[in-house]
């Protein structure tokens, strides 16, 4: 049965825009043998839609702070694109702040046909436009009828680069948005510290299992970051944040770029991994994290593991290497 899901979720990706959530739903049950019952639905929409929609809807810190950028920097009159529109809900915040019109993209066609009915719901479809394709494709004069005033999204992972954020805002800024307009967020820093957890090590590492080496198994261990709740972890920061990326999403080139900066270890200890995390500067004074002491985040933490740990001694200082790729980041150190 799984098969047979996974073949009408790559179905259901590649088909034209139906008109409406019941029509596709619909084609979708021609394509299951048994017919389309309620499980086999919820198990398709699982594997299309994440389930961290849900947690980033409730994080009320997260909406409070995109609401008030939106309040601070929308100008009447404003023709605002949002990038990845999901429940359609920063579009609903850039007109109550007082945006003419909002163009918001979507690449999952059912969130597509459910957007606009939230937004029809709450009375804003005169004033928000869902295109079903990703940002890069969006055709000025047709999709977005000019260059906008203001943008907005938030297609930011739990190490700030992995959904695509540099890419789409550099291509908005050539292709899609006026000379002078407001970006939100308007800047963003990611800091890391120096993490001690042979726990953490253990989920993404092996090297004997009942008295034999696996070692070699190692080779299909994850290379890139990935997301930790670190407070649910047993671990230890064996250095304070260091700022390790710095961008300025209006004016800097937003290309792949390698950092070195020095990372001095506060205490002694073994180094499993790094632990990392953003501070979005969304506007107006407002800044959002995913840092380590707040909870309530629905953002994790990033953790990036070294197969090999490395131990450090309290005052002497580390490289660390940088390497800041499209969407990526991949820490190296050096004594």
């Amino acid at each position: 049965m799984t098969d047979i899901l996974d073949d009408a979720v790559r179905l259901a990706n590649a088909w034209p825009l139906h008109e409406s959530i019941e029509s596709f739903e619909a084609n979708l049950a021609r394509h299951v043998p048994e017919g389309l019952s309620g499980n086999s639905l919820n198990r398709i929409y699982r594997k299309m839609i994440p389930r961290w929609h849900f947690a980033m809807l409730n994080d009320v810190a997260r909406n409070q702070a995109f609401s008030s950028a939106l309040q601070a920097l929308t100008r009447s009159g404003d023709l605002v694109l949002d990038v990845g529109a999901g429940s359609g809900l920063l579009a609903m915040m850039a007109v109550r702040a007082g945006a003419r019109a909002v163009v918001s993209c979507e690449v999952v066609e059912p969130v597509t046909h459910i957007a606009r009915r939230i937004i029809e719901a709450n009375g804003l479809a005169d004033r928000i436009s869902i295109v079903p394709k990703r940002s890069s494709l969006l055709t000025l004069g047709q999709d977005l009828p000019a260059r906008a005033d203001l943008l907005v999204t938030e297609t930011v992972d739990c190490g700030l680069v992995g959904e695509g954020l540099l890419p789409i805002i550099r291509h908005a800024r050539a292709e899609l948005l006026k000379e002078d307009a407001r970006i939100i967020p308007a800047r963003a820093k990611v800091f890391f510290s120096l993490l001690e957890s042979s726990v953490i090590h253990r989920i993404n590492f092996a090297k004997e299992a009942a008295g034999f080496d696996v070692s070699l198994f190692n080779r299909f261990s994850t290379q890139e970051y990935f997301p930790v709740r670190i407070s649910t972890w047993d671990h230890a920061l064996l250095s304070p944040p260091v700022e390790a990326l710095s961008f300025d999403f209006r004016h800097d080139a937003l290309e792949p770029q390698t950092v070195r900066v020095s990372v001095t270890p506060s205490r002694s200890g073994v180094v499993h991994g790094v632990l990392f995390w953003f501070e979005l500067d969304l506007g107006g004074g407002i800044l959002l994290s995913n840092a380590p002491e707040n909870l309530s985040s629905h953002w994790m933490q990033a953790v990036q593991g070294f197969e090999m740990p490395l131990r450090v001694e309290a005052g002497r200082p580390l490289c660390a290497e940088i390497n800041q790729g499209l969407t990526s980041i991949h820490f190296a150190l050096t004594p």
